[in-house]
């Protein structure tokens, strides 16, 4: 794994810079999927059955197929105080979240559909409730609608539920005072249980004094077994759908 940068411990101000750097970026609103370095035919290896099996799946015509490489990204960072910003991204997908110090959640996250269109979304979260916007065609965010067949299995089930619920007020009940006979059993008492109490918490000398952030941030490999036609598929539906 090629690692880019790697902090683990940070003062609040320190680790603050680094999240301002990340979420003030123009990538953090606008996900580029991770860059292709590389693509290999699958080698000629067998097992002992005299079958290709890569990563774990049989593969009937290796030559079918490629082995091709991506450079993923991924980070994380928190100033102690709040605040965070994380993301990610891969081939075919990807997502950007932050939270500053007024408790607002912010984010976009990024996909490949089977379509080949990319889905992006965008949303943020404050007290005033949750809050999405996406790409789709506006015809396809209108809410569903009940056919006639849906909506005459719910009038049915209403009634049938209504009529049980009716029935069932009108019958004795088994547990009303009157039914029950005198000299009832009554379980004898249970011993008191063991409670485990933990003693007060301490703070350690680490733990004191001004509040400590992280940030981390890396690249990584990404091998991706693909098949010939299905990529050719994919890549002229993206072409179609992406315009």
């Amino acid at each position: 794994m090629k690692c880019s940068r790697l902090i683990v411990l940070l003062l609040s101000m320190e680790a603050q810079q680094y999240l301002n750097q990340v979420t003030s970026s123009a990538g953090f609103n606008n996900i580029e999927y991770a860059p292709k370095t590389g693509e290999n035919p699958l080698p000629e290896s067998r097992n002992e059955k005299g079958e290709f099996v890569y990563m774990g799946r049989v593969i009937d015509r290796p030559e079918d197929y490629v082995e091709e490489h991506y450079d993923a990204h991924q980070y994380h960072g928190q100033d102690g105080l709040g605040q965070f910003a994380y993301g990610y991204k891969d081939w075919n997908q990807g997502k950007n979240e932050k939270k500053d110090q007024s408790g607002t959640v912010t984010g976009t996250y990024k996909y490949v559909q089977p379509t080949g269109r990319d889905f992006i979304a965008t949303y943020y979260a404050d007290r005033t409730g949750f809050h999405v916007e996406d790409n789709r065609p506006e015809h396809e965010k209108s809410p569903p609608t009940k056919t006639p067949a849906v909506r005459q299995a719910e009038e049915e089930h209403f009634k049938l539920w209504g009529e049980l619920a009716a029935a069932a007020g009108h019958n004795p009940d088994p547990f009303a005072p009157e039914y029950q006979q005198e000299g009832r059993y009554e379980p004898p008492p249970q011993p008191n249980e063991y409670v485990h109490q933990e003693p007060p918490y301490v703070p350690g000398p680490d733990e004191q004094g001004e509040p400590k952030g992280f940030f981390y941030a890396f690249d990584y490999n990404v091998p991706l077994l693909r098949n010939k036609q299905e990529r050719a598929e994919l890549e002229q539906l993206r072409a179609n759908n992406n315009n």
